[in-house]
Order: C-alpha cells, then structure tokens, then sequence
C-alpha cells in the first residue's frame, strides 16, 4: 500500500490528537499530518489551501461531538466545498451510537465510522478503502 501525503486529523480532544498523530507517523500512514482542534478552523484550512493552490488531504478523520461545529456540521459544509478530486473522510468517533452509523452512510464522502481508539489495523482499512 502507498504511503500517502497529508492528512487531517479533527478532534477536540488534545491528547486523542497527540496519540493519534504519534501513531500516524510510527505507522509510516503518511508524510505529514496536520491536526485541529475545531472543524471550523479545518473548513477554513481547506479553504485557504484550495484559493492557494497547496496540497489539500488525501483523508480526513474528524469527531462527532465537538464544541461549535459538530462533526454532522463539519461535513455539511465540507460537501458544499469544490474540490477537483473527492477526500475521502472518516468518521473517528467513541460513540457506539447505532443511529450515528446509520445516519453516516446519508454522506457519500464519509467512507467508514472508525471507532476510538486508532490502532495499525484501522489505519490499514483505511487505506485500503481510500485505494478501491
């Protein structure tokens, strides 16, 4: 599998994004990450990447339950955005919430629920999914 370029990790959760970056990069998952606390500041990272011309992400993982924009929010107003090429995003949440899954498969961009925490097998599937 290749190694890919850049990917966003989206979580209001501090020390989720530090373990989960930590294993990104121990997986050799991708050569860069970048990480947010908030969607709204992702949305306008996105944003501003596009109007510059700089490399957008090749995946997304983003939570459901975070201050100010959701996750629900965040991909609402991630589809309304044109991109040349489709970023394929997850769903990285704790919930066990059937009705969250469920209402996941409403967005084509979304390609999985990836439930808390990362491990190298769930990096892997992502992979795999980003690659069919």
């Amino acid at each position: 599998m290749r190694k890919l370029d850049l990917a966003y990790i989206i979580d209001d959760d501090e020390i989720i994004i530090y373990l989960t970056d930590k294993l990104i990069k121990k997986s050799d998952f991708c050569e860069r990450v970048e990480t947010f606390t908030d969607a709204k500041t992702a949305l306008e990272r996105l944003k501003f990447s596009l109007q510059i011309g700089e490399n957008i992400p090749e995946v997304i993982l983003f939570d459901l339950n975070m201050p100010g924009l959701s996750g629900w929010d965040f991909i609402e107003e991630f589809q309304k955005i044109n991109f040349e090429k489709a970023i394929p995003t997850f769903i990285f949440t704790s919930s066990i919430d059937p009705n969250d899954k469920q209402r996941s498969y409403q967005y084509p961009d979304i390609r999985d629920f990836i439930t808390k925490p990362l491990t190298r097998q769930k990096l892997d599937k992502i992979l795999r999914l980003i690659e069919d």
